[in-house]
C-alpha cells in the first residue's frame, strides 16, 4: 500500500470525523453543556488526525507528489490549526458558549476537509 492510499484513507476519516464532532458539539450546545472532556478528547483526536494527514501530506511532497491544485496545501494547514483557532476565540467566553465554538470550528474543520478532498 502507498502513502497516497494511507492519505487518502486518513482524509476520508478526517471528513466523517469533523463532522461528527460538529455535529455532537452542537447537540451539546442546545442541551445547554459545557465542553465535556470527552467532546475535548474527540476534538484533539480529530486534530490528530489533521496531523496525520499533514504529515503524510509533507512525505509525499517531498517525494515528489503535488496534488492537482496548490490551494490543496493551505487547506492542509488550515486543518492542523483546529485545535489553536478553538483556544484562541475561546479566550474569554462562557462555559457554554465554549461548545457552541467547539462545534463550529469543527464544522469549519468539516468544510476544509471536503474542500482539501475535492482539489486533491
Amino acid at each position: 500500500m502507498s502513502i497516497g492510499f494511507f492519505h487518502w484513507r486518513i482524509a476520508t476519516a478526517l471528513v466523517l470525523f469533523t463532522l461528527i464532532a460538529g455535529v455532537y458539539g452542537l447537540v451539546e450546545y442546545f442541551r445547554k453543556q459545557p465542553v465535556s472532556p470527552s467532546y475535548w478528547g474527540v476534538i484533539v483526536v480529530g486534530n490528530l488526525l489533521a496531523l496525520a494527514q499533514g504529515a503524510l501530506g509533507a512525505w509525499m511532497a517531498l517525494s515528489g507528489a503535488r496534488p492537482d491544485r496548490p490551494v490543496h496545501i493551505v487547506y492542509g494547514i488550515m486543518a492542523v490549526l483546529w485545535i489553536p483557532i478553538i483556544q484562541f476565540i475561546n479566550r474569554s467566553r462562557s462555559r457554554r458558549d465554549e461548545t457552541l465554538v467547539c462545534a463550529l470550528v469543527s464544522l469549519f474543520e468539516f468544510v476544509i476537509a471536503l474542500r482539501a478532498f475535492a482539489t486533491a
